[in-house]
């Protein structure tokens, strides 16, 4: 049977995502695969976890643990007891790590250099889409619209602080971690005040903090798997309608849809559709995508497509968009993966 490895948590703020999205894909790949269930802690530590599946998303580190280690062409090796190190024999690895320290290209990067062929976009992409200031360049080479965007680093100036928001065209604006995800840290700020509250909460998880342009419009999901060499296809896109602050934070929810109802499909005249899946292709293939992301974009008033950000890993939970974009198409979570890892192993 194929031995995965299945990479989850991480050191960013978005581990307790990840454990979920770990957990879910247990449920969907658990009979077709062999799974090696590695966790990275929150502190860094890679622990290769043969305990229970479904403590993955509680305090899965505390016991049945081993420590495991990439070595540069050698692949990964886990630590017996006596501090004896032996290969761990894995065929494929899938990353299901959200944010910085798993999603930018850095575990990607470590997979390329220990010879690990991985699932997911390469690193190249992973960073890109990690960043926001510079996946909106690419998005608008490709010829998709992005919000005016600016980018502040920690420690500038009150005068460069208040030109970012004069040039992205004045309240409202966006503040965002230029690095984050899942909404953590994200503020809609509509005055000065607010302003201020909003950068010094994204300086505090990134020293780069994007301003945007506040964008009127509803917004909308691809989700995208392939390459550009094997050919790509997309799930049925969806849309979500927001209540309370205004913005998406689905992950943040004790309740997931306490403030979002999401509609897959679309509910969007037809040649409007066209257009979401038009821009969530290109932009996909701009920025080197491979494997699977989830492509976001708003669709305003007047029905013009703007690129919002990229999921390189998007999550994989019951609740996330992801899955059920790719449901509503007609393909099951577990077949979508299994599909992909599949795809990998053959490219060897």
């Amino acid at each position: 049977m194929t031995r995965v490895a299945l990479i989850f948590g991480g050191v960013s703020t978005e581990h307790d995502i990840s454990c979920k999205s770990a957990d879910n894909v247990i449920a969907a790949l658990g009979d077709r695969f062999d799974l090696v269930l590695i966790g990275i802690t929150r502190e860094g530590r890679w622990l290769r976890y043969s305990g229970d599946p479904a403590e993955v998303t509680g305090a899965w580190e505390a016991h049945d643990c081993v420590p495991v280690s990439l070595v540069p062409g050698e692949g990964l090796f886990e630590f017996c007891a006596d501090g004896a190190a032996r290969p761990l024999s894995v065929d494929v690895a899938l990353p299901v790590l959200h944010g910085q320290g798993g999603e930018d290209g850095t575990v990607q990067g470590a997979l390329e250099v220990a010879g690990v062929p991985y699932v997911g976009c390469g690193v190249m992409a992973s960073a890109v889409c990690m960043d926001k200031d510079a996946s909106h360049r690419l998005a608008a080479s490709a010829g998709v619209r992005s919000p005016r965007c600016e980018v502040l680093w920690r420690g500038c100036s009150d005068e460069v602080r208040a030109a970012a928001a004069e040039a992205c065209g004045g309240f409202p604006v966006f503040v965002k971690p230029a690095r984050g995800g899942s909404s953590i840290g994200v503020s809609r700020a509509a005055d000065a005040a607010a302003y201020a509250e909003a950068l010094d909460a994204a300086f505090a998880l990134d020293e780069k903090v994007a301003v945007e342009e506040a964008i009127t419009g509803v917004e909308v999901g691809c989700a995208i798997v392939g390459d550009a060499v094997r050919g790509t296809r997309m799930g049925e896109p969806d849309e979500i309608v927001v209540s309370g602050d205004g913005f998406f934070r689905i992950h943040l929810e004790k309740d997931p849809g306490a403030n979002t109802e999401l509609r897959c499909p679309a509910q969007l005249p037809a040649d409007v559709m066209d257009r979401v899946r038009a821009a969530g292709m290109a932009v996909y293939e701009a920025l080197g995508c491979e494997g699977l992301a989830r492509v976001d974009l708003f669709v305003t008033p007047e029905g013009e497509v703007v690129f919002n950000e990229v999921n390189s890993m998007p999550g994989l939970t019951y609740y996330s968009r992801f899955p059920q974009m790719m449901r509503v198409a007609g393909r099951e979570l577990g077949d979508v993966l299994a599909g992909l890892i599949e795809d990998r192993l053959a490219r060897r």
